[in-house]
């Protein structure tokens, strides 16, 4: 039983994310060019480009980007449907106090729609079902967020001396609020390059969103080595 603990909190997460980054890799690297300002640009920029052009069926180019498309689309896929399991089974972790359990399960709640959210943006291209892209796009990280303060809390109540992983968890929330603020709100309007800053503010969002799973990943660690677990949906 230990074991399969193990493989949920700990090697699920951190598997997805290593597949994530390496199909994202090859699809950035695989792109075939042109962004929403220039569609004649080569290649695939970090500056201009958002993420969900890999996802395209045809790129701003106007070529077929099918490497891309399966690798980026493929990726958000398998991470939407790993950490679905992974967030329907996290409150079993905090059942420690009825606080914790419960800060956990609205803080799964949340991950888990995150988790949809993931798996419904690779399953609707930009360029095919744009409106269902954008939906799923925004709500990743808006759930993501929410789901970030409620585990920061739920964090601080089940171990005290997981303050400062806490903290760094919560900071790195901040970040994917930022993005929220600066693409949802538009205060990008307020910045020298509109476009740009949102395109850097979503990167520095996902890399936010990859940072957190280690930290997760540590917390979860001590969590098993100090409790048993008893294994239920939503604790």
């Amino acid at each position: 039983m230990k074991n399969l603990e193990y493989n949920l909190f700990i090697i699920l997460p951190i598997l997805s994310i290593l597949v994530f980054i390496s199909l994202v890799s090859i699809a950035m690297l695989t792109y075939n060019g042109g962004n929403a300002i220039d569609h004649d640009s080569q290649g695939y920029s970090f500056a201009t480009n958002y993420l969900s052009d890999l996802g395209r069926d045809i790129g701003y180019s106007g070529n077929n980007n099918q490497v891309s498309f399966y690798s980026f689309n493929l990726s958000l896929i398998i991470i939407g449907i790993s950490f679905l399991i992974y967030f329907l089974f996290l409150p079993s972790l905090h059942n420690t106090s009825p606080v914790s359990l419960l800060l956990s399960r609205v803080g799964g709640i949340f991950g888990c729609f995150a988790s949809i959210c993931f798996a419904g943006v690779g399953f609707t291209p930009s360029d095919i079902y744009f409106d269902l892209h954008v939906f799923f796009a925004n709500w990743v990280f808006r759930s993501m967020s929410l789901a970030v303060f409620f585990y920061s809390l739920t964090f601080l109540f089940i171990n005290k001396d997981n303050f400062y992983l806490s903290l760094i968890f919560f900071s790195s929330g901040l970040i994917v609020l930022s993005h929220i603020v600066i693409a949802d709100f538009d205060f990008a309007l307020y910045m020298s390059n509109p476009h740009n800053a949102k395109v850097l503010s979503q990167k520095a969002a996902v890399i936010a969103m990859i940072f957190m799973v280690p930290l997760m990943a540590i917390i979860n660690l001590r969590q098993l080595n100090n409790k048993k677990i008893s294994l239920r949906v939503f604790g």
